[in-house]
């Protein structure tokens, strides 16, 4: 019995000093700062900061002259950011919780975002609410309800969309984003892999040159890409063969970190558009050590 008890500890040790010798791969810091250029002009800055659980706290966005300050305040499976929110016609607001988060688990399950009600003294309303679908932690489809107030102050209209986005997924790469029902985004990849801690996501945009492309807000949309985008173009599926816009990617390295992207932009004179070819240069900068 004693020759037994020797064998599994001797065996025990030798599992023990096993794992010791594993090598430890450091987790990779988490992006601080982000600036754009557009064809050589300032587009947008964008500094975010954590707090000690490593969770957003704070991202500053400067853009055409604006600069808006979110926080975020989270609170079990919630997270609400405040601050100024930007109007569709290049307007803003006074501060307030204008976009509310709801986890499962690690994962963005709905987002509800917020407008001011100017028929009823500007009080908050949820104007639209997103609902997201997984399938193994790979985002499949976005769902969505709008609502907005009545002119007459009497209360607000809802229309439920049902499902607006859909994104086709091969080889770990989202290779389809679809606007339902007819507006869809092709992506093509080569053999470079996304770092770990570069949140490139593929967005509900038909321009993706924005910050919220590599927001690290979309680290909470379950699986990113395993590799990085090469190309992309969209196009009305009525008519495939028009490409309404395209964009080709190029990445600047640094050891394990992307330090700069490149994204040529040509969108072309279709259905009344305007032809115009744009380059957007960005850098980062990871000054947080999540170790």
């Amino acid at each position: 019995m004693k020759k037994v008890v020797f064998v599994l500890l001797a065996v025990v040790g030798l599992i023990s000093c096993g794992n010791d010798e594993k090598p430890h791969i450091p987790e990779l810091n988490k992006l601080t700062n982000v600036t754009c250029t557009k064809n050589g002009n300032a587009f947008f800055t964008a500094d975010i900061t954590y707090d000690q659980d490593k969770q957003i706290n704070r991202i500053v966005l400067n853009e055409n002259g604006i600069q808006y300050t979110e926080n975020y305040i989270v609170v079990d499976k919630k997270i609400s950011v405040s601050g100024i929110k930007k109007q569709e016609d290049g307007s803003s607001t006074t501060p307030f919780v204008h976009t509310v988060y709801t986890l499962s688990g690690d994962m963005i399950a709905q987002k509800e975002e917020m407008s001011e009600n100017q028929y009823m003294n500007n009080v908050v309303y949820t104007a639209t609410k997103s609902s997201f679908s997984y399938s193994r932690y790979l985002l499949n489809s976005v769902s969505q309800v709008i609502q907005w107030p009545n002119e007459n102050g009497s209360g607000y209209q809802t229309r439920n969309l049902g499902e607006v986005d859909r994104y086709t997924w091969m080889n770990s790469n989202v290779v389809y984003y679809a606007y339902m029902p007819q507006k869809e985004f092709t992506y093509e990849y080569d053999t470079q892999l996304r770092p770990s801690n570069f949140p490139f996501r593929v967005i509900s945009s038909f321009q993706p040159v924005g910050f919220e492309v590599i927001s690290p807000v979309n680290l909470l949309y379950g699986s990113m890409n395993r590799n990085l985008p090469s190309r992309a173009y969209w196009y009305n599926v009525t008519a495939a063969s028009d490409i309404c816009a395209e964009y080709t990617y190029r990445y600047t390295m640094s050891a394990e970190y992307i330090s700069g992207m490149t994204i040529e932009e040509k969108i072309y004179p279709i259905n009344g558009a305007t032809a115009e070819n744009n380059t957007y240069e960005y850098t980062f900068v990871y000054n947080f050590n999540a170790n």
